[in-house]
Parts: C-alpha cells; sequence; structure tokens
C-alpha cells in the first residue's frame, strides 16, 4: 500500500467541522500529562524533517523540575481538534524553558529553520503562532507583533508585543520577513503594580541551537540574510512596460507590494 502524504494524512484524522481547514503541518498541538492527573496543553513547532517538535518546557514537565517516568505527550498535526497521536519524549534544555519531542511517522517533513536575531531586526515585524486554550474552532492563532528587544536576557528571552495567551506556550515565533523562526513562545511578563502584561516573552531558538543541533535545529544564512531589493533599469522611458514584455527583476516575492492602473 502506497503510504499517506501528510496532508492526506491529516485530512483523513480531522473532524468534518474542520475538513474545509487549510492546515500547516509545522505546528503542533500537544497535550502532556500523568495519569489521573489534568492534561496540560500547548504548542510546539516542527523542527526537522523527521519529526522532532520543539515546544516549551513547561508544557512536558509542568512544575516538576524533572521528567516524571509516567509522564506522557500526545499531539496532533495543524489542528487542535484533530485525533492525536502519541510523541516520544527526546530531551529538554538544562539552561532554558525548552524541551524536544518526536512526532510519530514523519518522513520529509515540512519544517522550520531559524534565524539569528541581529540588530537590524529591531522593531522587526513576528507572528506568534499557537492554540489558545479557550479557541472553540480548535485553530491555531496568529497574533502580529514587533520585536521590542534583539539581545536575549539570561533566561534566553526576547520581549514582542505579539499578544499570546494559555495554551501558545511552545508555539513557534517568525519573521514576516521570510518566514524562519524567531524562537518559542514562553510565557508574559506581568507588571508588577498592576499585574498587566509588561511584554510577551519569546525564548530565542539561537540559545537552544547548541544543545538542539543534534536533533535538527538549524539555521540556513542563506534564508537569513537581508533581502536586497533590485530596482529596474528603464531602457526607454517614453516606453513603458506593457503587458507581454519580458518580466522586470523587483526583487520582491508574490504577495508584497501593489500594483493600480
Amino acid at each position: 500500500m502506497r503510504p499517506l502524504s501528510v496532508a492526506a494524512a491529516l485530512a483523513l484524522l480531522l473532524p468534518s467541522a474542520a475538513a474545509g481547514d487549510e492546515l500547516d503541518p509545522t505546528i503542533v498541538h500537544i497535550e502532556c500529562s500523568e495519569p489521573g492527573g489534568t492534561p496540560r496543553k500547548g504548542t510546539g513547532v516542527v523542527i526537522s524533517q523527521n519529526g522532532m517538535v520543539l515546544t516549551a518546557k513547561h508544557v512536558v514537565l509542568g512544575t516538576s523540575p524533572t521528567r516524571r517516568d509516567d509522564t506522557t505527550c500526545s499531539g496532533s498535526l495543524g489542528h487542535a481538534l484533530a485525533g492525536k497521536s502519541g510523541m516520544s519524549f527526546q530531551t529538554v534544555s538544562t539552561a532554558y524553558d525548552a524541551a524536544l519531542l518526536k512526532y510519530p511517522g514523519l518522513v520529509d517533513a515540512p519544517h522550520v529553520q531559524f534565524c539569528q536575531v541581529e540588530p537590524r531586526h529591531k522593531r522587526a515585524e513576528v507572528i506568534a503562532s499557537g492554540f489558545p486554550l479557550l479557541s472553540a474552532t480548535g485553530q491555531p492563532s496568529e497574533r502580529k507583533g514587533i520585536l521590542a528587544t534583539i539581545e536575549p536576557d539570561g533566561k534566553g528571552l526576547l520581549e514582542s508585543d505579539a499578544a499570546t495567551t494559555s495554551g501558545m506556550s511552545g508555539g513557534r515565533v517568525t519573521f514576516t520577513e521570510n518566514g524562519t523562526l524567531v524562537g518559542i513562545v514562553s510565557g508574559v511578563s506581568p507588571d508588577p503594580a498592576t499585574g498587566y502584561p509588561n511584554a510577551y516573552a519569546v525564548l530565542a531558538a539561537s540559545r537552544l541551537a547548541p544543545e538542539f543541533g543534534q536533533f535538527g535545529l538549524a539555521s540556513d544564512p542563506a534564508l537569513c540574510g537581508a533581502r536586497q531589493r533590485i530596482v529596474p533599469t528603464v531602457v526607454d522611458s517614453a516606453a513603458p512596460w506593457v503587458a507581454g514584455d519580458d518580466p522586470l527583476p523587483l526583487g520582491m516575492k508574490a504577495g508584497e507590494g501593489f500594483c493600480y492602473l
């Protein structure tokens, strides 16, 4: 029997109400618990072709400093209401709020790579993605914001104003400009006086690479460089471009910019 593609397998697992949803195969809804305990719900992001999933340590361990032998985790790709598959524990970070699980049966899976945060990324637009606990649809939520800081603190955290919430812990945070991974949702820093959110924490993927690189967390320099716009050379300003002429290299991707008549 020919194996199903990832997309086909996901379509079979989803409830009928979500059959028309477009699934994102790089984001995972995760539930971890101990026998008789309340499941901890969070989010993960696929970082390798063989299904390694990066998530927050507190989703896997809860408040325990170490993993209990009876802790189990399961996940569903792209949708919180899809049937769950058992995920195998891989490792936790010794220094940061991060853990790795493995999603079963993935081969040549879509995955994301990370980019090092640089000075040019101050106020860069980012998108935080995850599964809020109070969502009734089971679809991942996408929250747009900017990077407020570019130098990780002692816990490896950057600040963002992309407003995340419970259930999105471990979710991916990506640069809008190229879709590469900045890090994962780690929590909220409250204002000590009011308790209101002061900043939303992003655990920088670059801080995790020394520990998790052997599991597939990688960066591609070709994806991370600053994009250079190409200004087309107009040979004859009196002869504007018309339909049927050779394409002009604008250095832009589909969906960027606009044109008008």
